[in-house]
């Protein structure tokens, strides 16, 4: 998940209290949630619009819905381009595209393109990995700019932040060296981009020099955007100058070549035999649907011909079309159908399993809770991790790794109701992946000022005698997370299937959670596999 805060005193004048009012009505339309206090005003995006990032964007996207502003999409101006790459970036990071950004000094936009900047680094750029983007003072330097490979010992020049020395010191010594010196493969060589006066302006991914620093004070900006994948390049850079559109700042684009030459305003074909599939109807004002949420549409022989803005990255086919005439149109317009199958079906025997458990659980008073599957590494470092699957190309990084138990997302869970009257009984079912293997689990909590191990083990106890009989113990074992000698693994018809014991206090003091806790987890998988 993606989410922005202001504070909303200045929200409402940033975007207008018109626009502020309605941001709760297009939280239904568009698809996020909000949260706000008497101070701060919250809003939390899925990952699939990077281009609605920003509260300027919202505020673009409402005046085309309720004001019917369709033409107010940034018109960009061309330029001669100003930054060229050599072949030496081969290897390296071989993608390079550019734009300028003119207007009123930054004053208070300052820390938003920082904040919008780092925002695209871990989102459409993977933690720099894919793309990064360095922004300049363009008063300060002097075209046109060169991006090639030069030697890391040889080369020196001072770092934005007043750290000077060569480029093999600034990887070795300086914060962002270290953090992301990994992501240049030479051993010998840095890419580093050039002023017409051979001065050093950037080392991308790195970190950018002092001589094009900004401040409150520069009005016009030169960005550059590389990396290792042309299409992050390619929309990063139509989603920053978007961005900067509609801060009111003239862009200037240079003619882009190759594949990437009509990304802004492509064209999409779409059918009437396509919406009414997906839909079930086809709205008589389509075209009015599609322009209300930002494109360009006119009528086709067989349907439709959609224009789509640059800043749309999400929008790869007619589906991602028909999904937003569904949002205009609105769901709850759209007549039910009864689904027509070709056949009747059977319950599958581990959810009728699974749905019995719960029914156990729900009358010993446990309340049944879901957590995420997904969960950031960092997540995991207080109980290790055991689950070895990452997500690959993460939209988060709060969301890259897949859980391989259930019990530190329910500690989340508690962390955050710790208020919570006392006592705290709930329960989860889900999957979890070990090793590579993909498993049913069944974690348990019993949170109280006095749980003990012998409160888990009555309802294991119970759950136990009431699927497999009395064929279960307790082996006492060794684990972190468990206080010696208070637990241990749980034999199910001589395999273990999992653990049960008193929580160790210095695992859920590091929640936050102040009271004992105990619980067990077991491999649904394996005690399904001893029923009878």
């Amino acid at each position: 998940m993606v989410v922005i805060r202001e504070k909303k005193q200045d929200l409402i004048r940033d975007i207008g209290n018109n626009y502020f009012s309605r941001l709760h009505d297009f939280a239904g339309i568009i698809g996020y949630s909000i949260e706000e206090d008497d101070d701060e005003f919250k809003i939390e995006f899925n990952p699939d619009r990077p281009d609605l990032f920003s509260f300027y964007a919202l505020k673009s996207a409402m005046k085309t819905f309720y004001d019917g502003d369709y033409h107010i999409k940034p018109v960009f101006h061309r330029i001669e381009p100003l930054l060229s790459a050599d072949r030496s970036l081969k290897n390296e990071r071989p993608f390079a595209l550019s734009f300028t950004a003119t207007g009123r000094p930054l004053g208070k936009y300052y820390s938003h393109i920082i904040d919008y900047q780092e925002r695209l680094h871990d989102t459409t750029g993977k933690s720099r990995r894919k793309m990064a983007i360095g922004i300049h003072d363009l008063d300060s330097i002097k075209p046109p700019f060169k991006l090639t490979m030069v030697n890391s010992k040889k080369i020196s020049f001072t770092t934005y932040d007043n750290f000077h020395g060569t480029a093999e010191e600034i990887l070795q010594n300086h914060d962002k060296g270290k953090q992301y010196g990994n992501l240049i493969l030479s051993e010998d060589s840095v890419p580093v981009i050039l002023d017409s006066e051979g001065d050093v302006l950037s080392m991308p991914p790195i970190i950018n020099g002092i001589k094009s620093r900004i401040s409150e004070n520069t009005s016009r900006l030169f960005f550059d955007i590389t990396g290792t994948d042309y299409n992050a390049v390619l929309h990063a850079l139509y989603l920053f100058a978007y961005e900067m559109s509609y801060m009111g700042y003239t862009v200037s684009i240079p003619e882009i070549t190759g594949k990437g030459r009509k990304y802004d305003w492509r064209e999409v074909s779409l059918s009437h035999g396509e919406i009414n599939k997906l839909m079930g109807t086809e709205p008589e004002c389509t075209v009015m649907l599609l322009r209300k949420m930002g494109y360009r549409c006119e009528v086709s022989s067989s349907g439709y011909l959609v224009r789509v803005p640059g800043n749309r990255i999400d929008v790869m086919g007619p589906v991602d079309l028909i999904e937003d005439i569904a949002k205009a149109y609105g769901y709850d317009r759209i007549d039910e159908r009864v689904l027509i199958t070709s056949d009747t079906g059977n319950p599958y025997i581990y959810n009728e399993y699974s749905s019995k458990i719960r029914d156990i659980m729900i009358s010993l008073n446990y309340q049944e809770v879901k957590t995420f599957v997904l969960n950031s590494g960092e997540f995991y470092r207080h109980t290790g991790y055991s689950g070895d699957v990452n997500i690959e190309n993460p939209k988060s990084l709060d969301y890259s790794v897949i859980r391989d138990r259930l019990f530190p997302g329910i500690m989340a869970l508690l962390s955050i109701n710790r208020r919570r009257k006392l006592p705290v009984k709930i329960f989860e079912i889900g999957d979890v992946i070990q090793s590579g293997v993909q498993g049913n689990h069944l974690c348990v909590i019993f949170n109280n000022s006095r749980a003990s191990y012998s409160d888990i083990y009555q309802i294991m106890e119970y759950l136990l005698s009431r699927t497999t009989g009395r064929d279960f113990r307790v082996e006492s074992s060794d684990f972190q997370e468990i206080l010696p000698g208070r637990g241990g693994h749980i034999i199910i018809g001589g395999a273990s299937a999992g653990v049960i014991g008193e929580m160790n206090p210095a695992l859920f003091e590091d929640f936050g959670i102040q009271n004992p806790v105990a619980f067990l987890e077991i491999n649904l998988d394996i005690l399904f596999s001893k029923i009878k």
